[in-house]
């Protein structure tokens, strides 16, 4: 028996094994860099029950970083026969302190609203959005509602 196949664990060549492990190291840091940077899809929601004036659903008045709104979805279920209501999206397009948040859409519902879950679709922005909804006609109602946005870590 020769031994050819026998190896001496002290022989190793230390230094290649150390270029190695650098190299994985220089992957692993290049891709936590790429999944760092994706955006995170987070949400909130409430309900809100209107009173004839115009009342805010959803507000990000300075959003912090790179923030993307998707879509403000709201709930009709309890809306009627009865029931006017108005929503409204503002956006704020001036990184001025102050700006004001300014009318881009008016959307008025009369009566039964089929089918009842209202999608907002929203653009992307820098300095805030408002979504507001005012009863004009009919009885109180409760609106259940959620927001979905994008934030980049």
């Amino acid at each position: 028996m020769s031994g050819g196949n026998v190896h001496n664990p002290a022989a190793i060549d230390t230094l290649a094994l150390e270029a190695t492990l650098e190299d994985v190291g220089e992957d692993v840091n290049a891709i936590r860099e790429v999944t760092d940077a994706e955006p995170v899809l987070e949400e909130t929601g409430s309900q809100l029950t209107t009173d004839g004036n115009v009342q805010t659903i959803y507000i990000n008045n300075a959003p912090a970083g790179v923030f993307r709104p998707i879509c403000v979805k709201i709930d009709f279920t309890n809306h009627t026969v009865t029931e006017t209501v108005v929503l409204r999206t503002y956006y704020r397009i001036s990184p001025d302190v102050g700006a004001a948040l300014i009318l881009q859409d008016e959307v008025t519902y009369v009566g039964v609203v089929s089918p009842e879950l209202i999608n907002i679709d929203l653009e992307p922005n820098r300095y805030g959005i408002e979504v507001t909804i005012e009863k004009t006609a009919g009885t109180n109602r409760a609106y259940d509602w959620e927001v979905f946005y994008e934030v980049h870590p």
